[in-house]
């Protein structure tokens, strides 16, 4: 049996939620610590070169950032009981769509459903915040410190565009998400059939940390998507936890299937989330046009800071002013990257198929550089053909 690695992960902690379901549905052994803990500043920050969770240290001291990276460390490895990318192309290229719109797109929902009901949630949270910070003080102690961490994550929700203008708006998007999924799972045990996958844990980050733990709306989630709350407790299970679909087989949809109900939440996507995703590629290759890069040099001033610019985009009847991220690069070529592996037969039927539900335009989508992480840090890489 494989030595347990180490996550330092927290319960609040948006994509740590994505992490621990993966290992524990893949049954890698692992010890969860709180980057309060001493050896967070002393052996992991020196390498991340910033605060940021999670971080898995292996065995062997080797450690690995960021969730993209640490699920495809495992997959390469060997260690997954099985992979969590669909093998034929429809399916991979949905999963990596929704993988990217689970981690990036619903960001604003879950910054907004967090901080801005605070007269529901602060009581809970200031005890998560704090907990991250002084694992095992008191009470008072944890209360005290948790406001240290809270006031920078409010300072983002400007950054993020989430204003009384866009949140009528931010909020429709959630409540027809949560419709949409609570649909496909009164069929299906996940996204893709009997099997979870990287669209599946991608959506863990933000319905899991922010969206079900969190007291205002986890009783949304509760009262209005009973089954996507049960999807989030199967996702934290160790085994399958399907008895509510006696006999499902444990794959995913044979013969490249994406039933309706995924195709609905596709089409949201295409509406939502592929225009930010354009005005980004637009704003990068702007930006491009006018600084002069070096391969490997960060892609922002600092590897702590996110955003290189700002940026308006359409979002339904508003304009959002958020954040130019170049990370969401890292993962929008992943998509082109296989498809441009896939034989002609099979980018025939991946057009075809995405044509018809306003997604083939992201299939190719990319700016002028690439994005790469070879140093725990994203980094720009090579001029794209």
């Amino acid at each position: 049996m494989a030595e347990a690695v180490t996550l330092y992960a927290a319960p609040m902690s948006m994509y740590s939620g994505k992490v621990r379901s993966y290992l524990r549905k893949q049954g890698i052994a692992f010890n969860e610590v709180m980057p309060g803990h001493p050896s967070y500043g002393e052996k992991i920050i020196p390498k991340t070169k910033r605060g940021i969770l999670p971080v898995v240290e292996l065995a062997d001291g080797t450690v690995i950032q960021d969730s993209v990276d640490i699920i495809d460390h495992f997959e390469q490895s060997g260690q997954a009981k099985f992979s969590v990318y669909p093998e034929t192309p429809k399916q991979h290229i949905a999963a990596l769509i929704i993988d990217m719109f689970g981690s990036e797109g619903l960001l604003k929902v879950a910054m907004h459903y967090r901080w801005n009901f605070l007269q529901h949630n602060k009581a809970f949270i200031e005890l998560e915040f704090g907990d991250h910070i002084a694992p095992g003080a008191g009470q008072d102690v944890v209360r005290k410190v948790a406001e240290k961490v809270m006031k920078p994550m409010q300072a983002y929700l400007p950054l993020l565009g989430v204003n009384e203008k866009t949140i009528p708006a931010i909020e429709a998007q959630y409540l027809e998400l949560l419709a949409l999924l609570n649909q496909h799972f009164e069929q299906h045990p996940y996204l893709f059939g009997g099997l979870p996958c990287v669209a599946d844990y991608s959506l863990m980050a933000p319905l899991y940390a922010h969206l079900s733990r969190d007291p205002y709306p986890g009783m949304i989630m509760k009262s209005k998507a009973q089954r996507v709350y049960r999807w989030v407790e199967r996702m934290n299970a160790e085994n399958a936890d399907m008895p509510e679909y006696p006999g499902y087989p444990q794959q995913y949809f044979t013969d490249d299937e994406i039933p309706q109900s995924l195709q609905s939440i596709l089409r949201l996507i295409a509406k939502d989330f592929l225009p930010e995703v354009k005005s980004m590629v637009s704003e990068i290759d702007g930006w491009l046009a006018t600084n002069r890069v070096e391969e490997g040099q960060c892609v922002t001033e600092k590897p702590r800071v996110k955003s290189l610019k700002p940026m308006d985009y359409p979002f339904r009847d508003t304009t959002i002013t958020g954040m130019v991220i170049p990370y969401q690069l890292y993962m929008l070529q992943r998509i082109s990257d296989y498809f441009n592996q896939c034989d002609s037969e099979q980018q025939t039927a991946v057009n075809d198929f995405y044509s018809g539900i306003d997604l083939q335009s992201l299939i190719n989508l990319k700016a002028k550089r690439r994005v790469e992480r070879p140093g725990l840090i994203e980094v720009w890489g090579l001029e794209t053909a």
